[in-house]
């Protein structure tokens, strides 16, 4: 076992929201964990028991009411009150009771949990006697940034009925008034964020409590699925919405359009639910596929033309590839922002979106000549976070002290 290893193994567990990319970041550190001799189980989304368990964890399973939350393009207001509260109630009556009684009789040393499980993570590490930690797979929020503020509107009448399900919830499991701020904080005690403290939005404020560990998947192993390059001079672009993109046929026709033959192939990965067949006869020089690992495809890409998504940032990024940003919603467009202030990126609405106006952004960010040593500079800093080793480090050493701290602040 690598040196630091406790003798004894320790139980993970990990209650995450039912996205692909809040369980995707934290897979590699369960690999390393698993590695050194620990147990690590998972309260998840029964659609994701299988990629779970391909690591040699334990798989919980419950049927999320998840909705349209994330999946939706460009939501109102309204719509993202109604389903932040629907994931709430979702959370503390579904996904709570479901983690409760997996470890009535298995109790985990360490609760991971993401911002958007924040209750339930953290109430049920109270009553196991475990160290929360809060995992962070986009921007963190501290006392100079919220991220919670930039979703919601603190003054929509459905934010007080959540903050009500919240009281009650917490009071049900012996959290009085006088700790509830502290339980319903954005940051945690300890926190593991899964981008390097470069990219983070205010990244200078975050203090020690925070672990900028940066991106944790493996370069593909030799034998895994494989891609080759055109191998005839041609620039590569790289085209993705991300692993649950949904039906977006018209999009990606404007790609292939924004792309010359003469000049550019261009790969398309649609989401692992999507069919090929449903965008039509495509051009000669683009190939268009359910999903295809963007590793693959990356160190050989000119470009990357994407929805944002951290998980695909941190993949173009670790590459040295540059990004070309349609945000749907949400985070999202924070992350295309910053993009454009670190210099690797542009950014463009995805309302309106032209071929022409693609292309225009693509061929300025090429061009620009600051834009090689700005990726040089962001490659190193997501090469040297410290990955999915650093993070097993860490809550290792954060588990030694789990009686050090109180749970939550």
């Amino acid at each position: 076992m690598p040196s630091g290893t406790p003798a004894s193994a320790l139980h993970y567990a990990l209650l995450l929201f039912a996205d692909f990319g809040h369980i995707a970041p934290t897979l590699g550190v369960t690999r390393e964990l698993l590695g050194r001799g620990h147990r690590v189980t998972y309260v998840v989304d029964k659609r994701f028991a299988a990629v779970v368990e391909e690591t040699g964890a334990r798989a919980v399973t419950y049927t999320s009411a998840r909705g349209d939350f994330y999946r939706s393009a460009d939501p109102t207001a309204d719509q993202l009150a109604e389903d932040g509260y629907r994931l709430l109630v979702d959370t503390v009556h579904t996904v709570f009771p479901t983690a409760m009684e997996a470890f009535a009789a298995d109790r985990p040393d360490v609760v991971l949990y993401d911002f958007e499980t924040v209750a339930a993570g953290r109430v049920a590490a109270r009553l196991l006697d475990a160290v929360p930690v809060q995992v962070c797979p986009s921007h963190a929020a501290n006392e100079s940034f919220s991220m919670r503020a930039q979703m919601w509107d603190a003054d929509h009448p459905v934010m007080a009925e959540g903050a009500k399900v919240m009281i009650g919830f917490m009071g049900e499991h012996g959290i009085g008034l006088e700790e509830m701020a502290r339980y319903g904080a954005e940051w945690d005690l300890h926190n593991l964020v899964f981008l390097p403290r470069a990219f983070q939005i205010e990244g200078d404020t975050f203090d020690d409590r925070f672990a900028f560990v940066g991106p944790t998947f493996s370069e593909p192993p030799a034998d895994s699925v494989r891609w080759t390059p055109p191998g005839d001079g041609r620039r590569v672009a790289l085209v993705s919405l991300g692993t649950e993109a949904g039906d977006r046929a018209g999009f990606f026709r404007q790609c292939a359009q924004a792309f010359d033959p003469a000049g550019w192939h261009v790969v398309m990965t649609l989401g692992r639910d999507s069919d090929p067949a449903h965008l039509g006869p495509l051009p000669e020089h683009v190939e268009a596929h359910s999903w295809l690992p963007h590793p693959l495809v990356l160190p050989h890409a000119d470009v990357f033309v994407c929805h944002a998504g951290m998980g695909s940032l941190m993949e173009a990024l670790h590459y040295g590839t540059p990004v070309v940003a349609l945000p749907r919603a949400h985070e999202l467009a924070l992350s295309a922002q910053q993009l454009e202030r670190c210099g690797v990126g542009r950014a463009l609405p995805r309302t309106g979106l032209t071929a022409p106006a693609l292309a225009a952004a693509v061929a300025g960010l090429l061009a620009d000549p600051g834009t090689p040593a700005a990726l040089a500079r962001m490659r190193e800093a997501v090469r040297t976070a410290g990955g999915a080793v650093r993070a097993a480090d860490l809550l290792e050493t954060w588990a030694a002290g789990r009686h050090a701290v109180p749970a939550a602040g």
